[in-house]
């Protein structure tokens, strides 16, 4: 009877597929977090965002973005994420904007936020499930192609590392006893690329597992795709830690079409006036005491139009009023041909948040 439970052990063991042996893995479970303490970390200003509040209304999209980064949904290997991420041409550069990189804590607290957003602020399933993890442009770049000793594990040698863009790591924040540089015979390789989870903890990972993926934006706008109120578009952007969306030059104009189409699409709806269509952004029309349009134009803040903007057709805006829907005095911008329009706050609409501090482009 003995000797049938160890072969039946052995059987069992050799057809456990390596998906469930990554899932069986048994780590220290990761620490809580008590703070910074570095007194020039806390004079960065760190982005911080209302994860909670965002994810609710983020989590049908396919690629969501903080201010640093963005995350796409589409599982990819780590070499098909770093092409798809130079694939993806900024328009102030017109480079790839490359997958993401990650040098201080407060960067790594971005991309918690953007797993947060994209998944939700709960861990997905168990550890490994991949809506856990996202790849960043990470990899270890000599002594990759062995077994490591015992006594070597864990240990974080930041010259040994390298961003695709060709950087090396100057910050990291391993799972306990990670890196560990593991062999695989079903992928025929070492873990020697880096994918981070919804804690922000790193672990040491194959090139051929499949995962979301993290590229750089950088950006100053946010593009929600759920559909609401010009005024509810406001208050969800004030909750979120961010504000409407202020767009007062050409460059604005052409980075909001970017941030657009990288969100939700290329694809527009056929017919003209599908709400789709149309991203509501933070600019409204100053009225008289009696309710009609001055043709003034200014920011939810108050704040001057800073441009002349190009309003979609000869007639815009036309300042219509209706006894039902009030006045066209909240302003739209057009996924077809990046035009502006007055409209009336009643149509429910995707819309654009606008970061309060951004990050550099480099």
């Amino acid at each position: 009877m003995l000797g049938f439970l160890t072969l039946f052990a052995v059987f069992a063991t050799c057809v456990t597929s390596e998906d469930a042996v990554l899932e069986k893995r048994k780590y220290d479970p990761d620490p809580y977090e008590v703070g910074a303490t570095d007194q020039a970390v806390f004079d960065t200003e760190p982005i911080t965002l209302n994860a909670k509040a965002m994810s609710k209304l983020m989590l049908n999209q396919d690629a969501v973005t903080t201010c640093r980064y963005m995350l796409f949904k589409a599982f990819k290997d780590f070499y098909s994420a770093k092409e798809a991420c130079n694939s993806y041409i900024w328009h102030i550069t017109n480079n790839g904007i490359g997958m993401a990189k990650v040098q201080n804590e407060y960067e790594n607290d971005d991309i918690k936020t953007l797993l947060k957003l994209a998944y939700g602020v709960k861990q997905v399933g168990k550890p490994f499930n991949r809506k856990n993890w996202v790849w960043i442009g990470l990899s270890k770049r000599r002594d990759n192609d062995r077994k490591l000793d015992d006594d070597e594990k864990g240990i974080f040698n930041n010259e040994d590392w390298q961003y695709s863009s060709g950087e090396l790591a100057r910050f990291s924040k391993w799972h306990a006893g990670m890196p560990d540089q593991q062999y695989s015979k079903k992928y025929k390789e070492y873990q020697t690329w880096i994918q981070i989870n919804k804690r922000g903890y790193w672990d040491d990972t194959y090139a051929s597992i499949e995962a979301p993926y993290a590229c750089e934006y950088c950006g100053k706008y946010i593009v929600i795709s759920a559909h609401v109120k010009w005024e509810k578009a406001k208050r969800h952007c004030l909750n979120f830690g961010l504000e409407m969306a202020k767009v007062n030059s050409k460059a604005d104009n052409d980075e909001l079409a970017w941030a657009a189409e990288m969100v939700l699409g290329k694809e527009v709806d056929e017919h003209r006036w599908n709400d789709t269509n149309w991203i509501w952004i933070g600019t409204e029309e100053v009225l008289d005491p009696n309710g009609h349009g001055t043709n003034v134009w200014q920011h939810w803040d108050n704040s001057t139009l800073d441009w002349e903007p190009d309003w979609d057709k000869k007639r815009q805006p036309d300042n219509w009023v209706t006894p039902r829907k009030g006045a066209q005095d909240k302003v739209a911008f057009s996924r077809i041909n990046n035009k502006w329009d007055d409209s009336f706050n009643k149509r429910e609409r995707p819309f654009a948040c606008q970061c309060r501090r951004s990050c550099t482009y480099a």
